[in-house]
């Protein structure tokens, strides 16, 4: 009798359950990694209010800044409630990523010749260990795609996760024409007309949106530099 077929499915069962295996432990060591990080980060700042006590003087700015976060950066901040944003994406969170199509592209943002962080852990839910088809695992600005199905993404949704405004002429609270800012968004390095929240996500595309005072000239960033490995 051949048995082939059954060994077959005994292999694959297998390999879906070391892929698994190995997607969970990805997500706890980023869980492990943000609550050192957070120890970290209260330990300097502790240690900057104390030099200051020492000293008789008052936190320096740069105490004042590890403490707090500046009113540009609180609104471009990751948000809170991660599950809310991927629903409003029409997207549901996964407990690892998927395997069916596996894409990247490069974001970024940037304001009056000021770079807007990307944040990192964007559409995953580490306290849950879910994660979205659509995440970021880093501030490099590199959309992940890892869907367990073969479909169309948009870079609507990565706002959408972002909870970020996004649409024609506007990108968070800016707006082409008001304040005298204009909103400017490239596409591999061409500017780009129409609702950007349509465009589609692809492999290796660079997006860049610019923010610029009225009656600057405004020109893409240079191209990403793709790190070795995507």
């Amino acid at each position: 009798m051949n048995d082939t077929p059954a060994r077959d499915r005994r292999l694959e069962a297998q390999k879906r359950a070391t892929e698994l295996r190995r997607q969970q432990a990805r997500l706890a060591r980023r869980r492990q990694w943000l609550i050192s990080g957070g120890v970290v980060v209260a330990v300097l700042v502790v240690a900057g209010i104390i030099t200051a006590v020492v000293l008789g003087g008052k936190p320096s700015a740069s105490v004042a800044s590890a403490s707090g976060t500046s009113a540009g950066s609180a609104q471009w901040a990751a948000p809170t409630d991660v599950e809310s944003g991927v629903t409003a994406a029409g997207l549901q969170m996964l407990t690892a990523e998927g395997t069916a199509l596996h894409i990247h592209q490069h974001l970024s943002v940037t304001v009056d010749g000021s770079p807007v962080v990307v944040p990192a852990e964007l559409g995953i839910d580490v306290a849950r260990q879910r994660i979205s088809p659509i995440h970021t695992h880093d501030e490099s600005g590199i959309i992940h795609v890892e869907s367990p199905t073969v479909q169309v993404f948009t870079l609507g949704q990565v706002f959408d996760e972002w909870q970020q405004k996004l649409g024609p002429g506007q990108v968070g609270p800016y707006r082409d024409g008001t304040d005298g800012q204009t909103v400017t968004v490239f596409v591999d390095g061409k500017a780009t007309a129409g609702d950007p929240r349509s465009i589609e996500l692809t492999s290796h595309e660079d997006i860049d949106i610019v923010v610029a005072k009225k009656g600057t000239a405004v020109t893409a960033p240079p191209a990403f530099a793709w790190p070795a490995g995507y």
